[in-house]
């Protein structure tokens, strides 16, 4: 089951949706310079507001919509700053719908212990358990659900746990494979 709604029809061999932002997002870290992925990647520790205009410009390039950009600009910042951790020095696509953010945490060795208490977290806290959670998944250098780690860190309720019961059955279907 796809993590967008828009997506869940789409032939993987097709043109992405016109509103599949995280694709496009990917595409866009994708052909960043080094500079500005690396500005994405330090962009917590700097808090520099060069890194928040290269994020800026990255969601506008990948056609979100301003309104989103004003109203959601946290979520996106930490999306933006996941996505050029996920890219790396060697400008990988960060996202891959068919990859589950829980089984790939599984493949990086990420315990069961962190996991639940990434699931547990709220607030600012799940944002630290994330930041965590990409940076193990960045040495991996493979893509995952980037949509997954945008609903989790919503404010709906509904589509917040959804994200996590994904994370979490696809994380123990990993780890049942492997048994």
């Amino acid at each position: 089951m796809a993590s967008n709604p828009a997506a869940a029809n789409a032939d993987p061999a097709t043109a992405e949706k016109p509103d599949d932002w995280m694709t496009s997002i990917s595409r866009q870290t994708h052909g960043m310079s080094s500079g500005d992925r690396a500005a994405l990647r330090r962009m917590q520790l700097t808090r520099s507001p060069g890194a928040d205009a290269v994020a800026i410009k990255m969601l506008l390039r990948a056609d979100v919509p301003q309104s989103r950009v004003k109203d959601d600009w946290t979520r996106l910042r930490l999306i933006g700053h996941f996505a050029g951790l996920l890219s790396g020095t060697a400008a990988l696509r960060p996202h891959d719908e068919r990859r589950g953010v829980g089984a790939a945490l599984f493949e990086a060795g990420f315990s069961e212990k962190r996991l639940l208490r990434l699931l547990a977290s709220r607030g600012e806290a799940l944002g630290d358990q994330l930041a965590l959670a990409v940076r193990i998944l960045s040495r991996e250098r493979k893509p995952v659900n980037l949509w997954d780690i945008y609903h989790l860190l919503g404010s709906d309720p509904v589509k917040s746990d959804a994200a996590r019961l994904r994370m979490a059955r696809h994380y123990y279907a990993a780890q049942a494979k492997s048994n």
